[in-house]
């Protein structure tokens, strides 16, 4: 098998799937290792294209809005492979008094399938990174079935990636899928308790979220289900009973300042990051892979 590529990244999930896909399209060779751990985020990941709906704010609203642009032009790039992902337009934004808003623009998508039509133009190793080493021209990638080579490797590796010396933790998040009810589009309700509260229609039922917790466990919690059967009863009242096909665990990787890592490693060169993104992974993902290109294009590094 030859061990050495122009660029490896570091993490196959919805940030570094779609990195490396875009790199690919600009015509890198590139791999990906992956090591299809329990909790990855995106696999438990609703996603929803909601800036306003989010509440972003400053330079990271200004980012969604951005990636919100980039997002059809990504789609039409990625269903070349012959995944859908499930892209639709429109949000509805429950209003307290009762009311009903829409931003124009907003929309959402299924992760798991973008993540599926991203590796289908991508070499995808499953492997664990166990450690990120300068030597001779470029990077040695370790991993418990040896090492790899790269000129240049993107850290993309989630709630794990500080363990390659960024300051990134876990967040766990939790959602439920419902089986069995109609379509509802996607629909935001009022915030409580600090939690958004969400329900989107898509190709594996309707998913309903989502809680938030310092926690790296990937077990399933009762009471989050129950809070979630709350959450659908008030924004769905049509899916009151119905069963749940899947209670998702995804551990969201979240920084100290909650600002997404988009840069040159600090203290590795030849290493880009891309981690960060705790709960609007789905929604910056273009610009984020649209930055590494380009940082990689200017010959930046550490």
């Amino acid at each position: 098998m030859h061990r050495t590529r122009e660029v490896i990244v570091v993490g196959g999930g919805l940030i570094g799937s779609l990195v490396a896909f875009t790199l690919r399209q600009a015509g890198a060779d590139v791999l990906v290792l992956d090591a299809d751990r329990r909790g990855v985020a995106w696999r438990a990941a609703a996603g929803l294209l909601t800036p306003d709906g989010e509440r972003l704010r400053g330079p990271l609203h200004v980012a969604a809005l951005e990636s919100l642009r980039r997002w059809p032009a990504l789609v039409a790039q990625l269903e070349r492979s012959g995944v859908p992902v499930s892209f639709r337009a429109g949000v509805a934004r429950m209003q307290p008094g009762g009311g009903v808003q829409t931003t124009p623009g907003e929309g959402s998508l299924h992760p798991p399938s973008v993540v599926r039509a991203a590796r289908q133009a991508l070499e995808v190793v499953t492997e664990h990174v166990h450690a990120l080493v300068p030597g001779g021209c470029g990077m040695r990638v370790r991993t418990a079935a040896g090492d790899w080579r790269a000129q240049r490797v993107v850290l993309a590796a989630g709630a794990w990636s500080g363990a390659f010396g960024v300051p990134v933790t876990a967040q766990r998040g939790q959602a439920l899928l419902l089986r069995d009810v109609p379509d509802v589009g996607a629909r935001y309700g009022p915030p409580a308790r600090g939690f958004s509260r969400y329900a989107l229609s898509r190709p594996d039922g309707l998913y309903i979220g989502a809680t938030s917790s310092r926690s790296e466990s990937v077990t399933p919690d009762p009471r989050a289900a129950c809070w979630l059967r709350g959450v659908a009863r008030r924004i769905v009242p049509e899916a009151n009973g119905a069963d749940v096909a899947a209670h998702l665990v995804g551990l969201r990787p979240v920084t100290p300042d909650g600002l997404p890592l988009v840069a040159p490693h600090p203290t590795l060169p030849g290493v880009f990051v891309a981690t960060g993104h705790g709960r609007h992974g789905a929604l910056l993902a273009p610009v984020t892979a649209a930055r590494i290109v380009g940082l990689m294009e200017q010959g930046v590094s550490a």
